[in-house]
Order: C-alpha cells, then sequence, then structure tokens
C-alpha cells in the first residue's frame, strides 16, 4: 500500500514539474471552439476584435511594439515595460491586484462571450483551471490548449491573486527562460519560435 501511495506521489509531482517547466511554450485557450493567442505577459493577441491571426503573425507584431528602440531585440528593460503595462490593463479595479474574476472580465471580450460568474472564492479545481490555462495562456497552436496560465503563474503562494511585485518577478524569470543564449536579449526569431514548427507564419 505505502509503495501505491508513493507512485502516486510521484506522479503528482512529476505532473507539476512538467507544468512548471512548459510555461516558456506559448499556451493557447479554446473557447467556443476558437483557439485564442496570449503574449508571454498575458496580452491576448487574437480573438474578438484582434480577429484571428495565426501565432507567429501575432507574436511578431507584438515583438514590434515591445522592441521600443527598435533594435530588433527585446531587452530585459522592454520586457519588463510591457508586463508593467500588462499588468495595469488587467488590474480592473487599480487595487494592484488582478484576480480570476478580473482576468475573466478582462478577457471576455477577446473571447466572444460573457464572463464567467467568479464572485466567489475559487474552488481546488477552479484555482487548477485557473493555473492550467482554461482561462488563457500565451499564445501557441491546437497542441498548446493545456497550457499554463501566464498570469496565474506568477500567484506562487495560491492565494488566488497576482500583486505587480508578483507578477514583474515572474516576468524576469519567464524572460530568463526565454532567453536560452543567456544574452540579455531576445531576437524575434526566438520569439517565433516558441509559437511551435507547426504554426502557420
Amino acid at each position: 500500500m505505502t509503495g501505491a501511495v508513493c507512485r502516486c506521489c510521484m506522479v503528482l509531482l512529476l505532473t507539476a514539474v512538467l507544468a512548471g517547466c512548459s510555461d516558456h511554450r506559448p499556451a493557447a485557450s479554446a473557447a467556443g471552439g476558437m483557439t485564442l493567442l496570449y503574449s508571454p505577459n498575458g496580452e491576448p493577441l487574437a480573438g474578438g476584435p484582434l480577429g484571428h491571426p495565426g501565432c507567429r503573425e501575432a507574436m511578431a507584431h507584438w515583438f514590434d511594439r515591445v522592441d521600443a528602440n527598435g533594435d530588433g531585440k527585446i531587452d530585459l528593460d522592454e520586457f519588463l515595460a510591457d508586463a508593467a503595462r500588462q499588468f495595469a490593463v488587467m488590474d480592473l479595479d487599480h487595487d494592484g491586484m488582478v484576480t480570476p474574476a478580473e482576468l475573466a472580465a478582462y478577457r471576455a471580450p477577446f473571447y466572444g462571450a460573457a464572463p464567467p460568474a467568479a464572485d466567489a472564492a475559487p474552488s481546488a479545481s477552479g484555482e487548477h483551471r485557473h493555473r492550467r490555462g482554461s482561462e488563457g495562456g500565451s499564445g501557441g497552436g491546437e497542441g498548446q490548449q493545456d497550457q499554463a496560465d501566464p498570469v496565474m503563474l506568477a500567484d506562487t503562494t495560491l492565494r488566488f491573486r497576482v500583486s505587480s511585485a508578483e507578477f514583474l518577478a515572474y516576468a524576469r524569470r519567464h524572460f530568463a527562460q526565454l532567453d536560452t543564449a543567456q544574452r540579455g536579449r531576445l531576437a524575434k526569431l526566438e520569439i517565433l519560435q516558441i509559437c511551435g514548427k507547426d504554426d502557420d507564419a
């Protein structure tokens, strides 16, 4: 019996590790049969008024906006500036925290549907849903629908809310994961590659 329990614990631990390792990949979220795309900092890049560009096209446009000095690279300061701007947009009540309810309301126009009721505290299954991306991710294609949510991953204390400091700290870690060559900057090709080989150009 003890061996079976240990094996079960190991499976759960491995699942959690794999989820953590996947957060540098763009995630996608399906709503009403369509796949939505999100930037590495959780900005919707498709859906609703944005139409339905492919991942590479959407990420290229995001890259060009974030590359403030136009040098063809995104450095850490530019990445963090984008994260701070995105946090301010998602913090609908301007209290310095982003909650799953705020995320649902913010993302509703891109889903083309009313946000789900989220007044009550999330259940354990609700927490799993928000951290695994049923309410959104950061881009990607058909196979990325179960990737982790780029906003709620910053909720490392599992309080069902993310502060600005937590979000920027996560953005800093995320930048380091994306910067595989450790050059302190991201090239557009690196960003486009996270869409996956099978995504349309």
